[in-house]
């Protein structure tokens, strides 16, 4: 037996806290059986027989001739390659009821789906798609609720064309501002499960920048409609955070702590992107380490105050759905790309769906990436990110690397944080 290599070992307050990146799997030993783990890791398993068979079932400890790496390339390639399952990114049109400073679709052209491509998207399915067990929706834009009506009917016309024994699932991104119960309810009969809905923080700090085009501000609106809509739809907010508002990032949660919402919508931070050079000539967006740092704080009041939170993502060998082969973003004229983040860049389509699926150039340099940088392959988050993003390195933007690497034991210690919290609310129910 031996050691896994994507391990990270912890140690703290006399104890071990121990987690395989590639199952998930934490261990938490106390002082008698940190030293049985210290004595393993020299080779020596005597008297550990409990601790050795815990630690196979966490993947910390495999087979000698085991080959991690090789067995991970191997799952990553099924799961790009398989051609079971269809996704697209559907963006009914770009046009969008916000004016938002970072926004990376600035100086792309408002299109809006015409009948032509509406009547053809559900047409290049049945077509070249025929026979497949699942379809995966996602609505995007712009902002795809000014494109309702377009959504009810793409949805009504690719429910026939795969028929009832295709597993069809969907979600949204949407800024919310649209987002009435009626909305809600109609997007639940499109199978719309759910919606990621996006708030920059403070009040002030969103009525700052993720304003209408008149510059009215959208915070209350939107939230009004999240506290509306959480019966109906399950609710994801995203949080845009860079050096300007992170220190105000806490009052949504107070937000949801009065309005009834804590633990009812899920709520996680995510770094401004550089995709628009908006940090180009300005030093105010977060490095990843320094990201890294402000998440685990943010979280660990969020844990303190009750609600609950993922403290880091699980494995990922798909890598990102712009790698697989049966995936594509469709924009509004029916130009098909492999990135959400490259739409309305005719450079960088792969096809349309006037024509049959082909092994474009830029097919193929998305399809034959491989996260293969030596410095990966030897890190422990690995399984986690997989290489980073696809669309950095093939742009030579280099690696983008998952937050968890910069500080692994903290987002351990938030994992244990959180058990804790759970166990003492089992405990309050039990007593009560």
């Amino acid at each position: 037996m031996k050691l896994s290599q994507f391990n990270v070992v912890h140690e703290h307050n006399g104890s071990l806290l121990i987690m395989n990146a590639r199952t998930g799997g934490i261990l938490s030993l106390n002082p008698e059986y940190a030293q049985k783990f210290k004595r393993i890791q020299e080779g020596d398993v005597r008297d550990a027989d409990d601790l050795v068979a815990e630690l196979i079932r966490g993947g910390i400890l495999v087979n000698e001739e085991r080959d991690e790496l090789g067995e991970i390339r191997l799952q990553s390639r099924a799961a790009r390659f398989a051609n079971t399952a269809l996704s697209l990114t559907i963006a009914p049109t770009m046009a969008c009821n916000f004016c938002c400073p970072y926004c990376y679709e600035k100086g792309q052209a408002y299109t809006t789906m015409g009948e032509e491509v509406l009547t053809q998207l559900s047409k290049f399915v049945k077509d070249y798609y025929p026979g497949i067990a699942s379809l995966s929706v996602g609505w995007y834009g712009g902002e795809p609720l000014l494109g309702m009506k377009m959504i009810e009917r793409i949805t009504s016309d690719l429910k026939d064309v795969v028929g009832p024994t295709c597993e069809y699932s969907a979600s949204i991104v949407t800024n919310g501002y649209l987002l009435t119960p009626d909305v809600a309810r109609r997007l639940a009969a499109c199978g719309v499960t759910s919606a990621q809905v996006t708030i920059d923080g403070s009040k002030s700090d969103h009525d700052s920048r993720r304003i209408l085009h008149d510059g009215s501000p959208t915070y209350e609106r939107i939230l009004k409609n999240v506290k509306e809509c959480a019966d109906i739809i399950d609710i994801s907010i995203r949080s845009n955070v860079d050096k300007t508002n992170i220190e105000a990032a806490q009052e949504l949660l107070d937000y949801l702590e009065l309005n009834g919402l804590m633990n009812k919508v899920h709520f996680y931070l995510a770094p401004v992107d550089d995709i628009n050079r908006v940090c180009a000539n300005d030093s105010h967006c977060f490095t990843v380490k320094e990201f890294s740092y402000e998440e685990t704080e943010f979280y660990k009041r969020a844990i303190a105050r009750g609600f609950k939170v993922q403290p880091f993502g699980g494995t990922n060998f798909g890598i990102c759905c712009a790698v697989g082969i049966n995936s594509y973003v469709v924009d509004p004229v029916g130009d098909l790309y492999k990135c959400w983040d490259d739409i309305g860049m005719k450079e960088r389509r792969v096809g349309t769906i006037f024509e049959p699926p082909m092994l474009s150039k830029n097919m193929i340099n998305w399809m034959a990436y491989e996260p293969d940088d030596p410095e990966c392959q030897e890190c422990f988050a690995f399984p986690m990110c997989m290489g980073g993003c696809p669309n950095h390195a093939l742009n030579g933007e280099g690696k983008r690397c998952v937050s968890f690497r910069y500080d692994a034991e903290q987002k351990m210690l938030l994992s244990q944080m959180m058990n804790t919290a759970k166990r003492g609310a089992g405990q309050n129910e039990a007593d009560a």
